[in-house]
């Protein structure tokens, strides 16, 4: 049977599909013709160098600095002890009162003496008889009427009742309890008619004319320390205020234990600020001077390796030999340097290494910056 299909169909379907071709590859003409021109766009915007980015600097400085160790100690009287008593005895006076200024030499208690002065006056009485005898014996000596061997054993009877005098004396001085330096009394622990026995405390005595700084350095600040080295200390009743002291002296054996020597300064206290016992926050300067480069606080950054700065390096002109034109704002390279703080103090940080004298540091914006970029110095950044 005959077939009946149009045969000009199939050359129809061919263009069809000739056509569609040909439009996919238009379309994928038109598409890479553009992103090719934006590859070459992004290639001249990248070719163009960005602008240097503004930072603010300070000049590295050099200057001395001696080093300020913390520490805490107490404060001590320059002289303290108990008042007590050598002897037993009834309390006869207290002529003193709780907390009373007082002289060296004054009298502080008086304890019953009876006894003490009876045997004194029994002591004179006996040492005036044994003298009278002694000196009629003197006169019959000239007279031929007395040995020399009764005059000498009348000699040594004088003599003898003259020591019992000073016994005497003795013990009715130590019925007299006075002070042995000026200072302050403390609170009074006896009462008049009170029986004490030897050693019993009756009352403090502090000197508080100057008091005593005493505290502890490490090992290591062993070689800081020189006599009359400043001491600046505060104490809790006064936050506010800054009190002063000298070292006198310390400790040549170092603590075992702690690897810590003793140290002991001097305070004036003259106007009755301080007490003996108070807690003391100190800052000991040290006897030795350390070159140093002062810069900002600020200009001190950390990375992985501690702490750092930027400092700047001049970037090479690329004007033409013979240009007249001038930067009136040069450029700079930006170059990382580790550095070692010796100390932070108001704002400004001391730098012991890693920095010259002269260099010019980045004092803010390291956030944004890295080593080798470009910058340029300005007053102020934003």
């Amino acid at each position: 049977m005959p077939s009946t299909e149009n045969p000009s169909r199939k050359p129809r379907l061919f263009l069809r599909f000739f056509i569609i071709i040909l439009l996919v590859a238009a379309i994928a003409g038109a598409l890479g013709s553009i992103k090719f021109q934006q590859i070459q766009q992004q290639i001249a915007q990248g070719s163009v160098a960005p602008p240097p980015i503004s930072v603010t600097v300070a000049e590295a400085k050099k200057e001395q600095w001696q080093k300020r160790i913390m520490a805490i100690g107490s404060l001590v009287a320059s002289q303290g002890v108990s008042i007590s008593s050598e002897v037993s005895g009834i309390i006869r006076t207290i002529e003193f009162k709780s907390g009373q200024e007082i002289k060296a030499g004054t009298l502080l208690v008086q304890l019953d003496n009876q006894t003490e002065l009876a045997s004194l006056a029994t002591a004179k009485a006996q040492f005036a008889s044994d003298n009278s005898q002694y000196q009629r014996l003197l006169k019959l000596k000239n007279q031929s009427f007395v040995t020399k061997n009764d005059l000498d054993t009348q000699a040594g009877l004088v003599e003898i009742a003259r020591s019992q005098i000073g016994v005497a004396s003795a013990a009715l001085e130590k019925k007299k309890i006075t002070a042995p330096f000026s200072g302050k009394l403390g609170i009074r622990l006896v009462d008049v008619g009170e029986y004490i026995a030897p050693g019993t405390a009756m009352v403090t005595l502090q000197s508080v004319d100057k008091l005593l700084l005493d505290f502890t350095l490490p090992e290591s600040n062993f070689k800081d320390l020189s006599v009359d080295q400043s001491v600046n200390f505060k104490v809790r009743s006064y936050p506010n205020e800054v009190f002063g002291a000298r070292v006198t002296a310390w400790d040549p054996l170092l603590d075992e234990n702690t690897r810590n020597v003793t140290i002991r300064a001097e305070v004036d206290n003259n106007q009755r600020k301080l007490a003996p016992g108070m807690f003391a926050e100190m800052e000991v300067t040290s006897s030795q001077r350390i070159d140093v480069l002062s810069v900002p606080e600020t200009s001190i950054f950390y990375n992985i390796y501690g702490e750092a700065v930027y400092l700047l390096e001049p970037v090479e002109s690329t004007e033409p030999v013979g240009s007249t034109e001038r930067t009136d704002n040069p450029e700079y390279r930006l170059a990382a340097r580790q550095v070692k703080v010796a100390y932070r103090s108001e704002g400004n940080a001391g730098i012991s290494e890693g920095i010259n004298a002269g260099d010019l540091i980045v004092t803010a914006g390291q956030l944004k910056l890295y080593p080798s970029l470009k910058v340029a110095i300005v007053d102020d950044v934003q």
